[in-house]
């Protein structure tokens, strides 16, 4: 029987942290263990966590080194006992039935390492449902978020944590990683991730720094792929979609 563990970095969540607790509360396949990590927030963010934690033994608060959601994450994966690894950032949801979709696709083929899936968009939240609203702006795609996906331990076991140095695109950083190393990866055609816009998200807004990150993540996967003698170009991540069966 697999073992589940989720990670959510926060810094200054308050807002929001109890929506993504509760999100993943009501999955019908539940995380064994829910480690968060405080990354030096100054409003009631753990206040929040500690009311929320005496209900749900599950959850375990963390102290972060403050240099932002990849250190974070790492300080987390230290502890993680799961051998099923998932993400979740304070501000998202995770769809109702997003744990039960993805890991049965996991289980399908044991040697599948990654399944990703779709990102819905949203800038308004039904408080009853967890869902967007029905006036909300929606858009449905596939990008690269970490709480879309689940991946064997395995996968961190062999690629190791994230870079410290980027406070943006170490996700971008992480896949690129994953797609050279060949471990094999699927994309469900299914909403997995309700990733919610609000004016106080870090990527709210585009920056400068934020496309260096990006640039930097796309040129580190460049150099480490002329370093193992691939000049192929990746198949796109559209060749890893499928439909949900």
């Amino acid at each position: 029987m697999n073992t589940i563990s989720t990670i959510i970095p926060v810094k200054n969540g308050a807002e929001f942290i109890a929506d993504a607790l509760a999100s993943i509360s009501r999955q019908t396949i539940v995380p064994d263990e829910i480690l968060i990590v405080d990354d030096g927030s100054t409003d009631n963010t753990l206040d929040v966590v500690h009311k929320i934690s005496k209900s749900n033994p599950a959850i375990k608060l963390l102290q972060g080194p403050e240099k932002g959601p990849g250190s974070a994450r790492n300080v987390a994966l230290e502890q993680a006992r799961g051998d099923i690894i998932t993400f979740l950032d304070a501000d998202d949801l995770w769809p109702a039935e997003k744990m039960q979709v993805q890991l049965a696709r996991l289980a399908k083929e044991p040697h599948v390492d990654v399944v990703s899936g779709f990102v819905r968009y949203f800038d308004k939240l039904c408080k009853d449902t967890l869902t967007p609203a029905e006036d909300s702006r929606t858009n449905d795609i596939f990008h690269v978020h970490l709480g879309a996906a689940v991946f064997r331990r395995s996968v961190f076991d062999k690629l190791g944590q994230f870079h410290e140095d980027m406070l943006y695109s170490e996700d971008v950083d992480l896949i690129l990683k994953i797609r050279e190393s060949e471990f094999p990866m699927t994309i469900l055609r299914h909403v997995t991730l309700y990733y919610r816009r609000h004016e106080n998200a870090m990527t709210s807004k585009m920056t400068r720094d934020e496309s260096k990150s990006f640039n930097m993540a796309i040129l580190r996967s460049m150099m480490r792929r002329r370093a193992a003698g691939i000049s192929e170009p990746f198949t796109p991540f559209s060749s890893l979609i499928e439909d949900v069966k």
